[in-house]
């Protein structure tokens, strides 16, 4: 189980590298997918790699002459990367502009600075009222990113092709899933930046690598004795869309004395939530997936869902005590949110903290100290 977590780690620890390494070894272009909703699918049955873009891990410097301070960390770090030269293994970008106001900047950016071989913007429509037009758009949408891929790649994207892509990325959904179920009932098996980077390298590998490893972490997970830590205080870490949270963070709810069962963040449950229906048109089945309301998202402008009973429910489930809510750092869909879902908190008598995190963290001890009183206040409960 060392062995291939270890794997998993070397992957996340130099994405560059290793994205750099992939496309040398397969001969495959490189499509670098902004998260969180581009259908990774349709990439790889053009049969090229799609990979969810990733935040840096160094402080912005040309990045500031291109887009504010007040972006988020992902952005901003997308943005210095790219035009320092460092994204130069993605042959092709993909970005859904109607995510954020943030995400909209990026295309006239690359166009001036660093416009790769191959770009798309993908619009994505919100999940409002008169679903049969919003589905209708968002299939179009889906056939204009399509048919673009096949000019690019040079390969014909046939429904039985987009089929077993879509079976490729169930599998990994499924496993996925299967590596939660056990960390759920025995959370002591897994490190809560474990979890991460295996959600993490999922992004990154190619996903028949990616679920040959899962297959062999789950039987090793399977088979491992653990001692059960019953004086530890389950929690529930919320939010952090789009990016990866900091693992000196992880550690640190760790090592105050928590542990985390079961999470909704994106570099984590999110991505593999829902599979695709394998019945009928592919595209349309892709369109249901991002259609699905559930787990609730920021981005998708859901107002008939309550998030925080959603949450709620989850946290009992796992025996959680207690959430932790993560936003980014200038988020707005994730802000817009936070008022009602604290509410919700609040009146089902739930215990629940927020932080912002930011891509440039100096110091952990103002998050330390908040999370200590934390402990306290769900420990006496």
């Amino acid at each position: 189980m060392e062995k291939i977590l270890g794997k998993i780690a070397e992957v996340t620890s130099d994405p560059y590298a290793y994205v750099t390494d992939v496309r040398e070894e397969k001969q495959k272009k490189i499509i670098g997918c902004f998260p969180m909703h581009v259908p990774e699918e349709i990439v790889h049955a053009a049969d090229m790699i799609p990979v969810v873009i990733w935040r840096g891990n160094e402080f912005v410097t040309w990045g500031h002459s291109h887009v504010p301070p007040y972006d988020c960390g992902i952005t901003r770090s997308f943005v210095d990367d790219a035009v320092r030269g460092r994204l130069s293994f993605m042959d092709g970008m993909v970005f859904h502009v109607r995510q954020c106001l943030q995400v909209g900047e990026f295309p006239l950016i690359m166009e001036r600075n660093v416009r790769p071989a191959y770009q798309k913007v993908l619009y994505m429509p919100p999940i409002f009222e008169g679903g049969d037009s919003i589905r209708e758009y968002l299939v179009e949408d889906m056939e204009s990113f399509k048919s673009s891929l096949e000019v690019f790649s040079g390969n014909k994207i046939s429904d039985d092709k987009l089929n077993k892509s879509i079976e490729v990325y169930n599998k990994n959904r499924e496993l996925l899933e299967r590596v939660y179920q056990l960390r759920r009932e025995r959370p002591e098996i897994l490190r809560a930046k474990e979890v991460m980077q295996i959600v993490w390298s999922s992004m990154l590998m190619p996903k028949e690598d990616h679920n040959e490893l899962l297959e062999e972490l789950i039987k090793a997970m399977e088979g491992a004795s653990v001692e059960p830590q019953k004086d530890r205080i389950r929690v529930f870490p919320v939010g952090c869309l789009c990016q990866t949270l900091q693992f000196d963070i992880l550690d640190l709810i760790e090592d105050l004395g928590m542990i985390i069962p079961d999470d909704d963040l994106y570099v984590g449950s999110r991505y593999f939530a829902n599979r695709v229906s394998q019945n009928g048109n592919p595209l349309e089945a892709l369109a249901g997936r991002y259609l699905t309301k559930s787990p609730l998202c920021p981005t998708k402008g859901v107002w008939d869902v309550d998030w925080g009973e959603e949450v709620i429910e989850r946290m009992e489930k796992c025996g959680a005590k207690g959430a932790i809510s993560i936003i980014v750092k200038f988020c707005p869909p994730h802000t817009c949110y936070y008022p009602d879902f604290k509410s919700k908190m609040e009146e089902k008598g739930i215990r629940e903290i927020m932080f912002q995190m930011e891509h440039e963290i100096i110091s952990l001890e103002g998050i330390k100290t908040r999370l200590q009183s934390f402990v306290e206040i769900i420990g006496g409960v």
